[in-house]
Parts: structure tokens; sequence; C-alpha cells
């Protein structure tokens, strides 16, 4: 069922040919944000976010693995460490250096839904935008003459936004040639779809005929609006997000993947597919790290015309587990004060920096778990889970400015019972025997058997012993493996 997926990229070519002329670009297809396993399971492509500001060789990995198992990569800026428009700049003319000599599988999507990274919806700052990401091309194209760059509108990459302002009028960088963007074959369009946007963000389950009985017509409006974009200045649109939240009716998920598909082909749109992997807790992701394509073997089949070939493969469940979104996701029971350590973790990466202050009443420690008051909760989706009969390796790095101990403690959380109560009680799964840390950063590694019924919602916990006492971890992991 392979021939399908590769059918969609070969009707792709054909058709944008009849256009312009066959170019040599690399060929999207149909993709989805991550990789890995998605390969098997019939995926062309891959797109994922890098953090503006973090040093750009820390993604060479995850390009690497892409590029290596011949799936084209779309990497695309996120909200981070960038202050305005030169720092924004400079970080992609920084990023474009050190990736010049990768081939044309390598796209760089300047921004991520702008009004995301602080960019107002307002008309002033929309045109201020286009300004930001036309000098970010010029930087680009300092290292990069040839490469793909695709670029949005303002907001949240809607496509009424792609056909209004990335255009000549607004889009009006010139490189030291003279040319611009009407010149340059290599622009690529992209948008987003999320329509019905109230069925498919909606924090509840809605069917599509409840939120709007004509969801096909308001759809393929908007994809009419991304072909409309590429007919009039002869370029590439992709359609490099689009999705649902996984809680709706199954059968309506069925039913927009499959239409969503369709119409995408007849306009000769390749698209990403959002998304594979992101959390546990995320109610888009297709994969799980203890259920891997179980669950939702039949939505990628929808995509990619095949059922996935290996359902599961490890991943790592702890979320910010290397402290690049500094202490997201990362509690304290009050006795420790979090913060960030530049330059202390592995490879002088940041790593977290854990202070210490009383061990009485209760036991000092951090944890991770589901907070029902996150933003994105949607209940029935967990971040940390356990299955049964998994072999859990978990590992960390870590040291201390004299020798202190921990513990690590894994929890199931019930009736909220956990997030009121921090002494140990009957929903203590697992303790480990105390580690013993001394002031060089070292890696510890540490194995539990988790024999009993699957847990859905479970804490993570690291317990200190000693008070007064500075901790910096890294690294953090919790990897299950299957019997």
């Amino acid at each position: 069922m392979k021939d399908k997926a590769v059918l969609f990229a070969v009707i792709w070519i054909l058709g944008l040919a009849s256009v312009q002329g066959a170019k040599d670009w690399p060929v999207i297809g149909q993709g989805i944000n991550l990789y890995d396993v998605f390969k098997a399971a019939g995926f062309d492509s891959v797109r994922f976010f890098v953090k503006q500001g973090v040093d750009p060789l820390h993604y060479r990995e995850a390009i690497d693995g892409a590029i290596n198992r011949g799936l084209p990569v779309v990497i695309t800026g996120f909200t981070g460490r960038v202050h305005g428009k030169e720092s924004f700049v400079q970080y992609w003319r920084n990023f474009a250096k050190l990736y010049q000599m990768y081939p044309k599988e390598l796209v760089f999507e300047i921004m991520n839904e702008p009004q995301m990274a602080g960019h107002p919806n307002e008309p002033e700052y929309d045109v201020e935008l286009m300004g930001w990401l036309g000098d970010a091309i010029v930087a680009i194209r300092e290292t990069n003459p040839t490469r793909v760059i695709a670029v949005g509108g303002p907001s949240h990459n809607h496509a009424d936004m792609l056909v209004k302002y990335v255009t000549p009028e607004y889009l009006n960088y010139r490189l030291p040639d003279g040319t611009g963007f009407e010149e340059d074959e290599n622009i690529w369009g992209i948008f987003h779809c999320y329509n019905p946007q109230g069925w498919s963000h909606s924090q509840n389950m809605k069917s599509l005929i409840e939120v709007n009985p004509d969801w096909k017509g308001e759809i393929s409006e908007k994809l009419d609006l991304g072909h409309q974009w590429a007919q009039t200045h002869g370029k590439k649109v992709l359609l490099s997000e689009w999705g649902t939240r996984l809680h709706n009716p199954r059968e309506d998920m069925l039913e927009v993947l499959g239409f969503m598909k369709k119409e995408a082909a007849k306009r000769d749109i390749d698209w990403m597919y959002y998304c594979g992997v992101f959390n546990n807790a995320w109610t888009f992701a297709l994969y799980n790290s203890e259920w891997g394509f179980e669950k939702t073997a039949d939505l990628v089949e929808v995509l990619t015309g095949e059922a996935p070939k290996l359902m599961t493969l490890p991943t790592n469940q702890i979320n910010n587990s290397a402290f690049m979104m500094d202490t997201e996701h990362w509690y304290s029971n009050g006795h420790v004060t979090l913060g960030t350590a530049d330059g202390q973790g592995v490879d002088g990466s940041t790593a977290l920096r854990c202070m210490v202050m009383f061990v009485w009443p209760q036991e000092p420690m951090i944890y991770q778990e589901t907070k029902p008051e996150w933003r994105f909760y949607s209940l029935g989706f967990y971040l940390l889970q356990l299955r049964q009969g998994n072999t859990y390796s978990i590992s960390f790095y870590a040291k201390t400015t004299n020798k202190t101990t921990l513990r690590v403690q894994l929890e199931e959380v019930v009736d909220d019972y956990l997030a009121v109560s921090f002494l140990p009680g009957e929903f203590v799964l697992w303790r480990s025997e105390p580690v013993e840390i001394d002031s060089d950063l070292k890696k510890y590694e540490l194995t539990y058997v988790h024999e009993t019924e699957s847990v859905a919602n479970a804490r993570f916990s690291i317990i200190f012993s000693d008070r007064h006492s500075e901790v910096i971890l890294d690294d953090i992991k919790l990897v299950g493996a299957r019997p």
C-alpha cells in the first residue's frame, strides 16, 4: 500500500508542472510532525519545531535522523529566546550558515503561527511582521541561495492571511542582486487549516454536524484559498498543519481525514498532519509512548493508505526533560525552589537547579504529573502512564555542591489524591533505594517493572534528603520497553 503514498507525491509533481514547469524541490508528499516510527507507518516527511534562541547545533541529531531515513524535514521556528527583530534575523542567519551544505530535503519554515510568538493580529503589526520575515529570508539567502523557505501570513497562518500578506506588496525584501519574492522560485507558501475550529479545537467531544452542517464547504473554501495563492504566484503551497483533538467522535474524525486528504490532492496541495508525537496528554498526538499506534491505527491508515508496520517503540515520557523550556511541566511541593542553571547540564546545556529548603513536615520533592488546570487539559489524556508488563528505564544526570542522596518515586493519581497529599501512601507504586550524588555531573540509571494493572495517570517524583542543599538535574528520562 506504500504505492499510494508515492502516487500522492507524483500527482503533486505532475499537477504543479502544468502551472510552472518541474522544479528540483523536495517532495513533501504527506507528512507528520516528528518521526521515527512514522516512516514505517507510511508518512513521507516530518516537521518539527526549533526553539529560536537555542543553539542550532542542538537540532542536528533530529534533522540528521529524518534525512538519513529518507524523510524530507521541515523545521519551523517557534517562540523562544530571541528578543526583537535583529535577534530573530540573526538566529536564522546562524541556523542557515550551519546547515548550508545540507540537501534540499531540509526546508526552513520561518515562523509558526506569529500570534503565538507574540505578534498581535492587527494591521500595523501584520505589516511589521512581514518585514521580519523578509529580512530573515535575506539573511538565509546569504548562505543558502536555493534552500526552500516556507512562509505563512500573520495570526495563526490561516489561508486568508497567506493570500493577503504573502505577496510582493508585503513581502517586499530585495536580495543584493535586486531580486525578491516574485523571482525566487524556492519560496513556498504555507497555511494551517483546523476547520471547523469549533470542532477540531473543542474542549469537549462535539459532532461535526453540531458545529457546522456544511463543514465540507468550510474546509473546501480554505483549501481553495491555498490553491488560489499557488496559482496566482506560480509557487508551491504547503498545508503545514491540520488535524483534530482525538476525543471527538471517531466516525467524524475518519470522515474528515479522508475528505481532507482527497480534497488536498485535487488541488495539488501537500500536507503535514498535526501531530505525531508531543506528549501523552496532547489530544492531537497520534502516537502514545505506551500504546504507540495501537489506539490510532485506523486514523493512520486513512492518512497514509496503510496500517502502521511498527506499533510501539520506546520514547521518553518525561516532558521538558532537558529544560529547554525552563521549568515548564515541573512542580515542587513547596520545600524546593526551582530554577535553571545555564551551562551546568550535559555538554554545557541548561539544567534544572533545585534549592532544597526544608525536610519537615513533608519530604522535599519535585514532580511531574497531569495538572487539571493545565490550559490544554482534556479528560482521559494524561502525561505519564504505566503499562502492565512494561519494564521502565529511569535515568538522569545529577550533581550537588557537596554530597547528598535522592530517591525516585512513581505514584498513581487517583481522584486527585496526589493533588493535595505528598506523603507516601497507598497509591505509591515504587520508591527507589537512595541514590548517592556528589559534585561531579554523572548519569544515574534505575529500573522499574510495572507488574500490576496499567495506570492511566501517574506521577514521577524526585525526593531529596538534605535541607539547605543545591542539586543540579538534567536529561531526565522514563522510558518503557515492552516485554
